[in-house]
């Protein structure tokens, strides 16, 4: 007696759990069944723009008459073609039911003022997406206090809501269709941190003093910086270490029998010595401690933290190539790390760049990185243009027509710096130490402010990493050298 074989998907070849009426080319399983439902564009079979779940034996997609898939896919309600669910309804359907039942304001209508966050997440790509966030009971609930005027439409209404991650999302989504006014989120989630961290400290003088702290000097400076521009993730995560290792200190000093007014050049010495890198942070109180009077002015200890030598330039060019040619790679991996192996942009310039600043004239590429734009040799510049025409994030309602060039899950942002860092390292690519290698070969074949310009770094910075190098443009005056050649100036001698 002969056991039949496993079914496989015979497009992944993952082993199928269960099974779904077969297609022309075999059983599929359900994730490429749902994708290949969702994708729509122009049959090469026919030419008519509707669903294309099928796939051409050259490659191209095919509608279901020319691909001989079995089945209606027919919206009975909308007649819209795609996957269909219960009743044989449509998931945009299904959908614009479930919203106009979140969001009704007690009359029979969504409130007025949440009409554009229904629209924008009817209008997704992917709306299954919108239907597994809207089932969760919590978020239900969020948005049926909003409809009814329960909680405040406000962000400060949105700060009382909790949990606070499920706030904070739909707060991005609220901004990103208009529906709030912008505000800096990194600030607004440091706010929230911090109320919810303070009542945590169980001394009541380490919380006042630590609240004084916070208020007056902490979010002072990111009010300050977020005036100027966006606040990035990595100044709100500083800003929390700061304070966390600031109340570490006070708890430390306590434990040994000291206050923070009484604080010796011993204690600070001791404090530090035992894990400098994980205390360093608190520095900065320290220094407000000491500005302020609150405690005696002792020298803070100070420590080379440089990183370690970069990667060598064979090693750096090998990486590069790899980007270049390993399919393996997910394509938004493969542009960042040649981002930063070729250009030395850290993560946080790579998340904040814009299709817009990749400009192409039809035969050039060029990347507004500085002032001028840098440009893109092949193969990276097919490479990026590529990646452009099939960005990932964009058929959910958080970010349908984004301009980011690595679009992230949440409405209107990018995506994190400390992602795209976890992502790079999975796939092998050094981050800091390949970008550090990527700066010093350029330094080496350019004068460092015409790097600096080019990149948008500080010319200090390239100029030190000028002459750590040895760069043999350190004489290299940076101005106007396009000016014509003259006669030189007559200098006068002084009489007498």
């Amino acid at each position: 007696m002969t056991t039949s074989p496993t079914p496989v998907c015979a497009r992944c070849s993952r082993t199928l759990t269960w099974i779904i009426t077969p297609w022309p080319e075999g059983h599929l399983c359900s994730t490429c069944w749902t994708r290949a439902l969702e994708t729509h564009g122009r049959c090469t079979g026919c030419g008519t723009e509707r669903m294309t779940p099928g796939i051409a034996p050259d490659g191209g997609r095919l509608c279901t008459d020319c691909a001989g898939i079995p089945g209606s896919y027919f919206c009975l309600r909308c007649q819209g073609e795609g996957r269909r669910h219960r009743d044989g309804v449509c998931a945009h359907c299904i959908l614009t039911d479930r919203l106009a039942e979140l969001l009704d304001d007690g009359t029979g209508r969504i409130r007025p003022e949440l009409v554009a966050l229904s629209e924008g997440l009817r209008g997704a790509g992917r709306p299954r997406s919108v239907l597994s966030w809207t089932s969760r009971a919590h978020v239900q609930r969020i948005l049926r206090q909003l409809a009814r005027g329960e909680v405040e439409l406000s962000h400060d209404g949105i700060n009382s809501l909790s949990p606070w991650r499920s706030a904070t999302y739909l707060r991005d989504l609220l901004v990103h269709h208009g529906v709030l006014p912008a505000v800096d989120r990194q600030l607004l989630l440091f706010q929230r941190w911090r109320a919810d961290w303070l009542p945590t400290i169980g001394d009541v003088e380490h919380r006042r003093l630590l609240e004084r702290f916070a208020a007056w000097h902490v979010e002072r400076k990111l009010r300050e910086a977020a005036v100027r521009g966006p606040i990035g993730p990595s100044r709100d995560a500083q800003a929390r270490r700061g304070l966390v290792q600031a109340a570490a200190f006070l708890t430390w000093l306590t434990a040994h029998g000291q206050t923070i007014g009484r604080c010796t050049q011993a204690d600070l010495d001791l404090w530090h010595s035992e894990d400098f890198l994980a205390r360093r942070p608190a520095q900065t109180f320290l220094r407000w401690c000491m500005a302020t009077g609150q405690m005696p002015r002792l020298a803070i200890p100070t420590r080379s933290t440089a990183n370690p030598a970069p990667i060598s330039q064979h090693q750096r060019l090998a990486l590069l190539r790899r980007a270049v040619t390993d399919t393996g790679l997910p394509l938004p991996d493969r542009v960042a790390a040649t981002l930063i192996l070729l250009y030395a942009q850290p993560a946080s310039r790579i998340t904040a760049l814009t299709v817009d600043d990749v400009l192409h004239d039809g035969e050039h590429v060029t990347l507004r990185l500085g002032d001028p734009p840098s440009p893109l040799p092949e193969p990276f510049a097919s490479l990026l243009l590529a990646y452009i025409a099939n960005r990932p994030n964009l058929t959910t309602a958080t970010n349908p027509n984004s301009r980011w060039l690595f679009p992230g899950r949440r409405g209107g942002q990018p995506l994190q710096p400390n992602s795209l860092k976890h992502r790079l390292r999975r796939a092998g690519i050094p981050v800091v130490h390949g970008r550090t290698a990527a700066l010093r070969h350029l330094v080496l074949q350019a004068p460092a402010p015409v790097v600096a310009t080019m990149l948008g770094y500080q010319a200090e910075t390239t100029t030190r990493i000028a002459a750590d190098v040895g760069s043999p443009w350190t004489r290299y005056a940076p101005g106007d050298h396009t000016r014509p050649p003259g006669p030189s100036p007559t200098r006068h001698r002084p009489r007498g």
